[in-house]
Formats: structure tokens, C-alpha cells, sequence
């Protein structure tokens, strides 16, 4: 496993690509010293696409939605803080 700045990465993309790629080995890039993202090899992905959701499975996952509270949920408040942080 090799690791790297984003600076690097921006700057190496094709280079980082083609080490995932040929050899086979997982690039961990990091922000400001931490893991951020990770460039693998297409194998270690799961390449089977999941399967469509059935009638009754879509309409119980839409139906959850109408029994959440926005303002209860605290989903507002992670937003705004999340903004503020930026």
C-alpha cells in the first residue's frame, strides 16, 4: 500500500492510476496527513452492480421518508455546522 499527499496525487494521477492498475497496488491519499480517498485495483471492487429494488421494497424504503422529522432528526444542525466549519 503506498500513501501520498493530494498535492502528489493531483499532480501524478496517471502515474498513481497505473500503479493500481499494472501492479496492483492500493494508493491511500491523504489530506492534511489523514486518509481521504484510496485508488484500488478495478478487482478489489465489487463489479456486480446490486439489483433493482422490487415494488414493495421502494415503496417501504419511500415510506420511511415520510415519517422523518427534518427538524427532529438534528440533519439541519449537522448541515449548518458542517457549513460553518468550512
Amino acid at each position: 500500500m503506498t500513501r501520498t499527499s493530494l498535492v502528489h496525487a493531483k499532480a501524478h494521477l496517471s502515474e498513481l492510476v497505473d500503479l493500481a492498475e499494472h501492479e496492483r497496488k492500493t494508493v491511500i491519499i491523504l489530506r492534511r496527513g489523514k486518509p481521504a480517498a484510496a485508488i484500488v485495483p478495478i478487482g478489489s471492487v465489487r463489479q456486480k452492480p446490486p439489483r433493482p429494488l422490487r415494488k414493495n421494497e421502494l415503496e417501504a424504503f419511500w415510506a420511511g421518508f415520510d415519517a422523518i422529522d427534518v427538524q427532529e432528526s438534528g440533519v439541519e444542525t449537522l448541515l449548518a455546522d458542517r457549513r460553518r466549519r468550512r
